[in-house]
């Protein structure tokens, strides 16, 4: 992969989110249009659901002018929260496919996933799980936009709504790019799309075939982002949006499962994603959770606290196995969900050597880090009797 192939970053939006919300919780107002906004003389609309979109209404329209497009809408305060509510679950679930997320309003979050995985197919498959488990928890949908860096995620998240999934790569990325209107750049508003046009650039075709010196003469240092947006270049990063409480990893299985050797290898395997997340985000753990979900939505959990922080993939796999074979009684229930968490987190550099804790011990996390990356989780094992 070329330099900036090196990132894997998701957009999240929530498809018309507020007004989802209240078809969610108000069963009737499903499939008619919700208007969400101050409904006073002079407020706003804040979301619209997509059979009020129809009519042309859209955030931030004049309610007034709403009301004129749709006289027969449903028309409601907005619920901050509810929306908060829904909103803390969605960011919770996304937090369990990777600790750095980046909450950018409660509709919408920036993920880097690049150390799960850099293929853009299982980019694709990683996507349409975050939908399901979105769907299945909250009964809400959700568009995803994946890229190499967050201004293209964010606007391929835009191109294919509700419950769309758009990848850009290097090979669409500028027949995606070219044909849309320079307003659809990040930091171009009104005024200086208004500025571009009368200079002939009414597509990011159009300004990424002008020049740099243009650009910079015209807009100054903006000129110089913009010539790189164009160009679908992005180097900010994804910064978590609060201190990280608790690293976990999920996974939702397509049918029961009951056998206790291939629960336990998945337990594995997530205990190992789960501690590879722990280095890259330099933090160590000292309570470790399993999560069982069974065929009944039934939910149990068992963890452990060790008195020194841990993120050694051997570690945390020992006490995982420990739980799951100790302290969990599967009889004849088949399990939907398996899960492997931590938290009690510190950073890293309160690092005490120990038992935990040795330069063999480090040396082995690298080297299982380099041979995961290189050939898969599912080749690395770890024997325990």
């Amino acid at each position: 992969m070329c330099a900036q192939e090196s990132r894997l970053i998701f957009h999240v939006d929530m498809d018309a989110f507020f007004a989802a919300v209240e078809q969610l919780d108000h069963p009737h107002y499903r499939n008619k249009p919700v208007i969400v906004g101050g409904i006073h003389q002079r407020g706003v609309v804040a979301a619209a659901s997509y059979e009020a979109r129809s009519f042309g209404i859209h955030s931030a329209l004049p309610m007034t002018k709403a009301r004129h497009l749709c006289p027969r809408g449903i028309f409601l305060a907005p619920r901050f929260s509810r929306y908060k509510e829904i909103s803390d679950r969605v960011m919770e679930i996304l937090r369990t496919f990777t600790p750095l997320v980046e909450v950018v309003a409660l509709d919408e979050a920036f993920l880097d996933v690049s150390s799960s995985d850099h293929s853009w197919e299982s980019a694709k498959a990683l996507s349409l799980r975050i939908q399901e488990e979105i769907m299945n928890t909250t009964g809400l949908s959700c568009s995803i936009g994946v890229a190499s860096n967050k201004f293209l995620a964010k606007l391929a998240s835009d191109l294919k709504k509700p419950a769309g999934l758009v990848v850009v790569d290097d090979h669409n990325m500028q027949q995606i790019l070219d044909p849309l209107p320079v307003g659809k750049i990040i930091g171009v508003g009104k005024v200086t799309e208004q500025r571009l046009n009368k200079l002939g650039l009414t597509t990011i075709r159009d300004l990424r075939r002008a020049s740099l010196k243009l650009l910079i003469l015209e807009f100054g240092r903006h000129g110089r982002s913009l010539y790189r947006l164009a160009r679908g270049r992005d180097d900010s990063p994804v910064i978590p949006s609060r201190e990280t409480k608790t690293i976990s990893r999920e996974v939702t299985l397509p049918e029961d499962l009951y056998d206790l050797d291939k629960i336990e290898d998945l337990l594995q395997r997530l205990s190992k994603q789960v501690a590879a997340d722990l280095r890259k985000a330099g933090l160590l753990a000292r309570t470790i959770r399993i999560k069982i979900r069974f065929h009944d939505f039934r939910t149990i959990t068992r963890q452990i606290t060790v008195a020194s922080g841990v993120d050694s993939f051997r570690l945390i796999q020992s006490f995982v196995v420990h739980l799951f074979r100790h302290r969990v009684a599967l009889g004849e229930d088949g399990v939907r969900l398996v899960g492997v968490g931590v938290s009690s987190l510190v950073e890293a550099h309160f690092r005490q050597l120990s038992l935990f804790d040795d330069q063999d011990e480090l040396q082995k996390n690298e080297e299982v880090d380099g041979l995961t990356q290189r050939f898969g989780d599912d080749k690395i094992r770890w024997q325990y009797k």
